[in-house]
């Protein structure tokens, strides 16, 4: 036992363990410069632990129009691809420039196509039939406030409070309903901000209409109005 431990004193254990250090940073060197970056990526890419990097889309130019109410649900996907979100009859897709919310009836097809702002430079043309309507992300308030046919509205919660401009359009014997929101989160996200005051006492705006930024519209089949569902654009 004793000679043994005199051999093993004898092995230079550390210069051992220097040499293989160094030999090994050595070999990852030469690997490096006979592979390349693109080889080392190469070779990461099989050994490494995988990452999934995805690429936001701008929303359709022509996002009212190309949709068409009462479209079945096969075919918005096939031209918007699958949604970011999905609930009981409804689809949320988060593009890099606006969120789209999509409401569904009982059989399948669109009820509802809303679309809220969250790039400053985007606008989107709105299909307004008899008044002249200014592209969401140009249009205020005071753009509205002076069309007959359309009501408005005042709306809050815990979480949220908004301006709702809302009527009937369309030909005769075909309508559909409009929807202009003011939508002021209490929740730091990703929609443009629209601020505006409110004397819930006389129940009148005290901000000027022409400042207050519209910065969703939706367009739909159905008299219900409701607000944009904004919170689905929150990421964690």
């Amino acid at each position: 036992m004793a000679r043994l431990t005199a051999l093993i004193a004898l092995i230079p254990l550390k210069d051992l363990l220097v040499n293989a250090l160094g030999a090994f940073l050595g070999g990852l060197a030469l690997l490096w410069f006979a592979m390349g970056s693109r080889g080392i990526r190469f070779l990461r890419s099989k050994v490494g632990r995988p990452s999934v990097r995805i690429e936001q889309r701008r929303t359709p130019d022509n996002i009212f129009t190309g949709l068409e109410l009462g479209a079945p649900v096969q075919w918005v996907e096939q031209q918007l691809g699958a949604p970011t979100r999905v609930g009981e009859n409804w689809w949320g897709y988060r593009f890099s420039d606006s969120l789209v919310s999509l409401r569904f009836n009982s059989n399948n097809s669109i009820e509802s196509i809303a679309v809220a702002l969250i790039d400053s430079k985007t606008t989107f043309d709105f299909p307004a039939w008899h008044f002249d309507c200014p592209p969401l992300g140009n249009a205020t308030l005071g753009d509205l406030l002076g069309v007959e046919h359309l009501s408005l509205e005042f709306n809050e919660s815990l979480r949220h409070s908004e301006l709702i401009v809302s009527g009937r359009e369309g030909p005769r014997g075909a309508w559909h309903y409009i929807t202009f929101g003011a939508l002021n989160p209490h929740i730091p996200g990703p929609l443009l901000p629209s601020n505006f005051e409110w004397d819930k006492a006389k129940e009148v705006l005290i901000s000027k209409p022409r400042d207050v930024k519209i910065n969703w519209a939706a367009v739909s089949s159905s008299s219900r109005v409701e607000t944009f569902p904004w919170d689905f654009g929150l990421t964690i």
